[in-house]
């Protein structure tokens, strides 16, 4: 994908770029980049004003989705990938809330009782995940930027022990080296990178995993790296038309495995992937056909 300057797309749109930078501060031209003080906006991108809904432009999957969502619909295949998602990524990430007790929170606000001590941090991140996803839900055609990934880690952070304590600077890049990612010096540089080589044209799944293996490489963030990245892949599927997927925690091995090995032999992750998606397929047949029926079951 090419990207302009606000003075290359105003000869293009016939106004000022003055006009042009207003639109983007705005946030009226929702493709638009920020990197480094300058303003890059996609080949493509039209004129606020004269474009169309973009919404119209997205696949039957994720219109179905946002059908849904905006209407708080119970029992479709958007509450199933809510639920899901959000006790499947915690869960990887130590979070101890069972599935039961994910699905109350989200249908009921409230938390069942358990067998033992449930923390605080763990309400908190599975509350955060819902927000985070209503926001991705929100926002599906947007372009990856750093800006965005930094929003998703806020969305997901925000109010936790880690930063109630300062531990974790909330929707901004480590400032401190980690045996886990790149230096953080660079962190800025390889991400705004790897989001702009991803941008350049429509995304396929080895896309997608390579973004995501990417991501998790440079480790942007003190925490909530994998949660972030799970995050970004269900959006880019459902941007693309790709057939969307959630990593069960029991399959966490292979998932990690596959990461690590990417490089050296994607298969090991694809199969992974290819297991989820038939699983999300399935789960989007039982919702069609029992949407009016009686709730599926997880």
């Amino acid at each position: 994908m090419t990207f302009y300057t606000p003075k290359e797309i105003a000869e293009l749109w016939q106004i000022t770029p003055q006009m042009v930078r207003r639109y983007c501060k705005e946030g009226r031209i929702k493709s638009a980049i920020q990197f480094e003080g300058n303003w890059l906006i996609p080949e493509g991108t039209p004129k606020p004003g004269t474009d169309i809904d973009e919404d119209e432009l997205l696949p039957p999957l994720a219109k179905k989705m946002l059908y849904q969502h905006a209407r708080n619909n119970h029992y479709g295949i958007y509450e199933y990938m809510q639920i899901s998602l959000a006790y499947s990524s915690n869960r990887m990430a130590s979070n101890r809330l069972t599935q039961k007790q994910v699905e109350d929170i989200y249908r009921t606000n409230k938390l069942c009782r358990a067998f033992e001590a449930t923390k605080v941090d763990d309400i908190i991140e599975v509350v955060n995940h819902f927000i985070c996803m209503r926001y991705v839900m929100d926002n599906l055609n947007a372009p990856l930027t750093t800006s965005f990934i930094k929003q998703l880690h806020q969305l997901l952070s925000y109010g936790t022990f880690s930063d109630r304590k300062h531990k974790t600077s909330v929707g901004e890049f480590r400032t401190k080296n980690s045996k886990l990612g790149i230096p953080a010096d660079n962190i800025q540089k390889e991400l705004f990178q790897a989001a702009m080589a991803y941008e350049r044209k429509p995304a396929t799944l080895d896309d997608i995993l390579e973004f995501h293996v990417a991501l998790e490489t440079i480790h942007p963030f003190d925490d909530y790296n994998g949660r972030v990245g799970r995050i970004i892949m269900m959006k880019e599927c459902l941007r693309y038309g790709v057939d969307p997927f959630i990593i069960d925690d029991k399959h966490r091995s292979a998932y990690f495995k596959g990461i690590a090995l990417w490089k050296e032999n994607p298969e090991l992750l694809r199969a992974e992937v290819h297991r989820a998606q038939q699983y999300f397929k399935n789960k989007v047949d039982t919702c069609r056909l029992m949407q009016y029926h009686r709730p599926p079951v997880y």
